[in-house]
């Protein structure tokens, strides 16, 4: 990976796909479709996924993430639509959203709650998103934030 401080990556997480764009000029815009999405990984459930499901999930992100990764500069910027990140709120609000962005700390933190809760871990139970989906979004970008090199997640304005 080449350092580009300029570079985005747009990511669009749906129900049954995931899609990326990458804007790092002076190279040419790239697009990637990948069959995932956050119904995808596992059923739906309020409880959350088994840890053999958030196992599975992780290698079908992991598959997909490594299609793209020699193509995504060092630096870029992750971006995603605002309303595309309303199934991590919880009573409404979104944890660690703070200046337009959420940390990878922030997260990891949400991923560890899920991994916690797949256990059946009594004090994560509290701490499941309004929408199940929520948790699918969670491990979708931490895996991208992780194998990427990169830090944040960005509101795209």
């Amino acid at each position: 990976m080449n350092a580009s401080p300029s570079a985005v990556l747009r990511l669009s997480v749906g129900a049954t796909s995931t899609t990326l764009a990458l804007d790092a000029p002076p190279a040419a815009p790239r697009h990637w479709a990948w069959p995932i999405g956050t119904a995808t990984l596992w059923p739906q459930r309020v409880d959350g996924p088994s840890p053999v499901a958030i196992e599975n999930a992780i290698q079908a992100v992991e598959d997909q993430i490594e299609r793209v990764a020699r193509d995504v500069p060092a630096g870029s910027r992750l971006v995603m639509a605002a309303e595309a990140l309303s199934p991590l709120q919880r009573g409404g609000a979104i944890a660690g959203l703070d200046q337009g962005a959420i940390a990878l700390a922030q997260i990891e933190r949400e991923y560890q709650s899920l991994a916690a809760r797949s256990m059946g871990a009594p004090s994560a139970r509290a701490f499941g998103f309004d929408d199940p989906s929520g948790d699918a979004l969670v491990l979708i970008l931490r895996e991208c934030l992780h194998h990427l090199g990169l830090d944040a997640v960005h509101l795209a304005t």
